[in-house]
């Protein structure tokens, strides 16, 4: 197996995840499942997924307002769960084709100026909560909801950052405990996690460096660029 060429993805994925605080799926994951199966692949993301938001957490952990947003976290962590059981009664084409056209319509909008400014209630982080934590559990889309959420509600940078990356840690640990809970982690190469994770960190260590040089319009532009693109993608690939 190509170890050093799947820890090479993995990289590149967490580098974008650490400039944005989101978006390394949106890279790393059609490029790994072109050499790994994605029953096999996606519960091994998701492990990646949890060292690496808990890294960024830790980097970014001065910025850390987890009391803030208590209420999104929950929710989301509800939401996946019951995103994934939503799969049964809903078909998968037309959750994706309903996510993308919302994620595309309204980071299109945010991209030519239009000013929605949200304040983060109880209420408004439990909706979009459970939105991210569905889309997550059904569609692996959990990031677009919450991203948009958080550019209306006009937080600097560094804070959107942070709180990126205690919801994915949340977010994270309920897709773990999910796909242990179905026996998907009874046969781990342990080589192939070491690559993933040694990609991981790394990326989001050298993302991080270079977040902190972009001015707020540019690293917004660049937040909406790929919420714009992960609905693209959604709406091709349904």
């Amino acid at each position: 197996m190509e170890y050093y060429l799947i820890a090479l993805i993995m990289l590149t994925g967490a580098f974008l995840q650490g400039i944005t605080g989101f978006g390394s799926g949106l890279l790393a994951v059609p490029l790994l499942s072109l050499l790994l199966p994605l029953p096999v692949l996606t519960p091994l993301v998701s492990i990646v997924n949890v060292f690496m938001a808990g890294y960024l957490c830790w980097l970014l952990r001065h910025y850390l307002h987890v009391r803030r947003w208590h209420s999104l976290l929950v929710a989301g962590m509800l939401g996946s769960l019951l995103g994934n059981q939503l799969l049964h009664w809903v078909p998968v084409a037309t959750l994706q084709l309903g996510m993308a056209l919302l994620v595309i319509g309204l980071g299109v909008l945010f991209w030519f100026g239009v000013q929605w400014q949200l304040k983060a209630t109880r209420p408004l982080q439990v909706g979009v909560g459970l939105l991210a934590g569905i889309s997550n559990g059904a569609l692996t889309l959990g990031g677009p909801p919450v991203v948009l959420f958080l550019t209306a509600s006009r937080l600097h940078q560094t804070e959107f950052r942070a709180t990126l990356a205690v919801f994915f840690l949340a977010i994270g640990l309920t897709n773990v405990v999910s796909f242990a809970s179905q026996g998907s982690y009874q046969n781990l190469d342990i080589t192939l996690i070491a690559a993933l994770l040694a990609g991981a960190i790394a990326g989001a260590y050298l993302g991080h460096r270079v977040s902190g040089k972009l001015s707020e319009q540019v690293f917004r532009k660049l937040a909406l660029l790929l919420i714009i693109s992960s609905g693209v993608v959604a709406l091709l690939t349904r």
